[in-house]
């Protein structure tokens, strides 16, 4: 008995495969099931027997014609033409046993078409000859169907199908109806990243909603896997489902830096490390440490360096010290723009923008600017610019993991038994860390292989290439360095109490009274060490020349409810030394007067006023008056009777007074 596949049924009825497969799933039409040991999945066979008449005389026509007895079908409706298969191969690209199996097929098919034409029943023939050579060539399966599929193939050429290689065949033809591609890649092409399954099962419910029509068409989800691979580019699947960044990492493309003209200390790179260290600071308190460091672009030494518990500006300004005594003064040095490096004292405003009015407000010169350092600025969300990145992870892999306070930097890399060390106090302790850090970073770390991209330095140490490509070296003394890497204050005035410095958000005042009185309201810088702030220099705003030395004005300071009075009493001793000394300056000023400068501005006048009288002073006025009238008639005096009331204001007054009398 014949059986025909899905896919055979689906081309001799006209029905989609998908509609085939539902029809012997549910029973209307007689099939026979099993599961495929290749993918897993119910493959089912229909027997010929089961098909309606047309349907069976469609297919043995079609078997007549495919053996060369060509049978007009009389039908109305003209049959759809199958498809076939595209050669695949060329004979060149067969091996050597593929060759021998398609020259033995290809004999053995010349062989039959010579032998069946000289018999009129040619159906009867083939049965005889597949039975001839299942008993001549044994372990060959051949059947009338291969034959007449052989065959087939044989007159297109196609050697694949000659050979029984199945698949591949519509390889560049897609089944997946356009409206449900395009909806399926919307759905799929989502920041969210879902899943295929999941974008599947969704198309199917849109495409019922919307196309119904093609909802027999939609093949199986693998279909959709294997045209995501096939159509989707992978710049456009990592751009859509994973991101800018992502897009930018992966798929553009990036400069590659050049070191040749690069040396030594040319160039240092700066930016901060969260040590993946649980430990114990002077306190007691578990927190986790920072590192600041500057690192040479050219050999990859780690110049200087800072441990601190919060990463600052002072930090840095205290990792650039270490560097500069142990290496000299670098000519640029290269920083992201977090504010530990743009800060007004330090560096300047790098990329950070900033209002009009604060443009116009004059700068302090910087720190960097004092020492002759250009800064850099690595472009924002641009981290594979700073090759510092690589080495905080060697650090993390070779220093880090040998604590017992080591956390890791996500919670995947935390050791299990990290809470049982915080339980038991076995974490390491701050000093700890910086002792055996710096001693790591001279004695290993800078002592290992060069890992740059010159291969002329591969077999030296960073060390050594810092010493073999370093041709100079800007070096400052101690006390001018000191000096140099002062933090700066904006530009301010002088006030009754003097200058003074914020830290943590608290004004610490400076004064010298003497000094202060004579120079208010003038505009000055102060720079300062922080970590010494008994005295500060006070440097003129216009000229940046130095002018005092101040100190610290704790004399001023008392508590609100100050019961000391001696506390008080030195303060109100200093005002009134303040002011004695203004006096006696003031006194000095008009003592030091001839008797010529001691006229008064009242004498001035009364000078000018004498000596103006003996000029000629009247007025001349014209020969022509033009009057001036009133537009009222002047008021007559009341009279009483013929005669006129005077008042006597004279005789008024002494009647008053005697009568106070």
């Amino acid at each position: 008995m014949d059986y025909l596949t899905i896919k055979e049924f689906s081309e001799l009825s006209g029905y989609s495969e998908r509609h085939s497969r539902r029809m012997c799933k549910s029973g209307n039409i007689s099939s026979m099931s099993e599961i495929n040991s290749f993918n897993g999945r119910i493959s089912y066979m229909i027997p010929v027997s089961a098909l309606s008449e047309d349907l069976q005389a469609k297919y043995y026509a079609r078997l007549k014609k495919d053996a060369g007895l060509a049978l007009e079908l009389t039908e109305n409706k003209p049959e759809k033409s199958p498809k076939t298969r595209k050669p695949t191969r060329s004979f060149e690209e067969l091996s050597a046993y593929e060759r021998t199996q398609l020259n033995f097929w290809c004999e053995l098919l010349k062989e039959w078409q010579g032998r069946r034409s000289q018999y009129k029943s040619k159906t009867e023939f083939d049965h005889n000859f597949v039975g001839e050579c299942r008993l001549k060539y044994e372990g060959i399966e051949i059947s009338e169907r291969i034959l007449y599929r052989k065959w087939t193939a044989y007159k297109n050429d196609d050697f694949d199908g000659i050979l029984g290689v199945r698949g591949a065949w519509n390889r560049n033809n897609t089944t997946i109806p356009e409206p449900v591609w395009n909806d399926f890649l919307y759905e799929w092409l989502d920041e969210n990243r879902p899943t295929v399954s999941l974008c599947y099962r969704s198309t199917i419910r849109w495409t019922e909603e919307f196309y119904p029509e093609l909802l027999d068409l939609i093949p199986s989800e693998m279909t959709f896997r294997r045209r995501i691979e096939k159509d989707v580019a992978y710049a456009v699947k990592t751009l859509l489902r994973d991101g800018e960044k992502a897009f930018s990492d992966r798929c553009l493309p990036y400069i590659m830096r050049m070191y040749d003209k690069l040396e030594a200390n040319d160039c240092w790179i700066a930016d901060n490390h969260t040590f993946d260290i649980q430990s114990y600071d002077d306190n007691g308190n578990v927190h986790r440490l920072y590192l600041t460091a500057f690192l040479d672009a050219k050999s990859g030494v780690m110049t200087g360096w800072n441990i601190t518990e919060s990463p600052d500006s002072q930090s840095t300004i205290l990792a650039l010290r270490h560097g500069i005594m142990r290496f000299g003064i670098p000519k640029c040095i290269y920083v992201d723009n977090g504010r530990e490096f743009l800060t007004h004292d330090i560096g300047g405003k790098g990329h950070r923008t900033h209002g009009k009015k604060d443009d116009l407000q004059p700068e302090p010169p910087t720190i960097l600017k004092r020492l002759g350092i250009e800064m850099r600025n690595a472009i924002v969300r641009n981290a594979k610019a700073k090759p510092i990145e690589r080495t905080f992870y060697t650090v993390k892999n070779q220093f880090s993991k040998l604590f017992s306070g080591f956390c890791g930097g996500t919670v995947l890399e935390r050791p299990e038994s990290l809470k049982r060390r915080i339980k038991d106090g076995k974490l390491p302790c701050d000093y700890e860390i910086r002792e055996i850090f710096d001693a790591w970073i001279d004695r290993e770390y800078n002592q290992q292989a060069y890992g740059g991209s010159e291969t002329c330095y591969k077999e030296l140490s960073r060390l050594d290439v810092w010493n073999k490509t370093c041709s100079e070296i800007r070096k400052a003394p101690e006390s001018a360095l000191n000096l140099m890497l002062m933090r700066s204050t904006r530009k301010q005035k002088i006030k009754r109490n003097g200058v003074y410095v914020t830290i943590c958000s608290e004004k610490i005042w400076f004064t010298e009274p003497k000094e202060t009185i004579m120079n208010l309201e003038k505009e000055v810088y102060v720079r300062y060490d922080p970590a010494d702030l008994r005295t500060v220099r006070i440097y003129d705003a216009e000229t940046d020349k130095y002018m005092f030395t101040w100190s610290l004005a704790d004399q001023l300071m008392a508590d609100y409810l100050e019961e000391n009075m001696e506390t008080v009493a030195g303060a109100n001793a200093l005002i009134r030394e303040t002011k004695k000394f203004v006096r006696e300056q003031a006194k000095g000023t008009v003592t030091a007067l001839s008797n010529q400068q001691r006229i008064t501005l009242l004498d001035m006048t009364v000078r000018k006023s004498q000596a103006e009288k003996n000029e000629d002073f009247r007025i001349i006025q014209p020969k022509r008056i033009v009057p001036i009238m009133a537009d009222e008639e002047p008021e007559e005096r009341m009279a009483v009777g013929a005669e006129s009331v005077v008042i006597d204001m004279k005789k008024i007054r002494k009647n008053s007074e005697m009568r106070k009398k």
